[in-house]
């Protein structure tokens, strides 16, 4: 219960920053369109945990809420993507849905496996889990399957991500953190430019290589931890082969053909009171 109740705690906290990126305390520049441009609206949902008993933690919704999420989808036309479908869209041109939206879990928690990954399964839709290595790394060695509070082993991943409605993507190694003097993936006060770039590299490309190791392949996508974000991250980012990212603020995606807009995707958090219902009528 006690780690419950500091996984809120912790969850709350991260909230609390993407409201102030949505607010404007960190933010991306505004984007613009050619006249005439063809635009894709691609919506992202944000989840985090899925418990059978929330037990009051705000950021936590049942298997049945989610269940119902997907069952409004469906009866609204909406079709479940995942990250490379869009990036196969603006790259190659490849066919998106007539109307895609993006399911993304954060954090990698081991309940995704037992509640998420059935219903996937049961519904025919796909979702984006962007797992933290040291986590997955921890409770693939104490095997720890408690649903309250563990994370996904490296087989849990492998196996989701082999079913073709998981994609597995990078959370960083071990920076989803407020704490160590680091905010997330944020530059650190007094921290140079190229310490904080080299830092970031060595984290997030041990990141890629481990999953290439144990999963077979990198990932594409960035997620940053927090929404945490520091200018010179995009370069690593772009450096390390991504081809998109993640972030915290807020909206609706408006894709053209692009590949920068594949970078700082917005998204709309999903909450025990704001289903996707709520969410994509607004």
């Amino acid at each position: 219960m006690y780690i419950i109740k500091l996984k809120s705690i912790f969850i709350g906290l991260a909230v609390l920053i993407c409201v102030l990126i949505t607010a404007g305390v960190w933010h991306r520049a505004v984007e613009t369109f050619a006249p005439g441009e063809e635009t894709v609206s691609v919506p992202v949902l944000m989840y985090h945990i899925v418990l059978e008993n929330p037990d009051g933690n705000k950021y936590t919704v049942s298997p049945a809420d989610f269940e119902n999420d997907l069952k409004f989808l469906s009866s609204r036309g909406y079709t479940a993507i995942v990250i490379q479908d869009l990036i196969n869209y603006v790259q190659d041109g490849a066919a998106l849905p007539e109307k895609p939206v993006i399911l993304t879990f954060d954090d990698g928690y081991y309940n995704n496996y037992v509640y998420v990954y059935p219903l996937l399964r049961r519904y025919g839709a796909k979702a984006v889990i962007s797992i933290v290595g040291s986590y997955t790394d921890t409770y693939t060695e104490n095997g720890d399957t408690n649903v309250g509070y563990a994370y996904l082993s490296w087989d849990n991943a492998r196996e989701m991500a082999q079913s073709g409605l998981v994609e597995i993507q990078n959370h960083s190694y071990d920076l989803h953190s407020l704490g160590k003097g680091r905010q997330g993936a944020k530059k650190k006060s007094g921290e140079s430019s190229e310490e904080y770039m080299a830092f970031l590299t060595r984290d997030i490309g041990s990141m890629q290589e481990k999953c290439l190791d144990k999963l077979g392949f990198a990932p594409t996508a960035f997620t940053y931890p927090f929404g945490l974000i520091s200018n010179e991250s995009a370069d690593v980012i772009k450096a390390l082969g991504f081809k998109a990212s993640l972030s915290c603020a807020e909206g609706i995606n408006e894709i053209t053909k692009d590949p920068e807009q594949l970078y700082m995707l917005k998204r709309c958090i999903r909450t025990p009171s704001r289903s996707a219902a709520d969410i994509l009528s607004r």
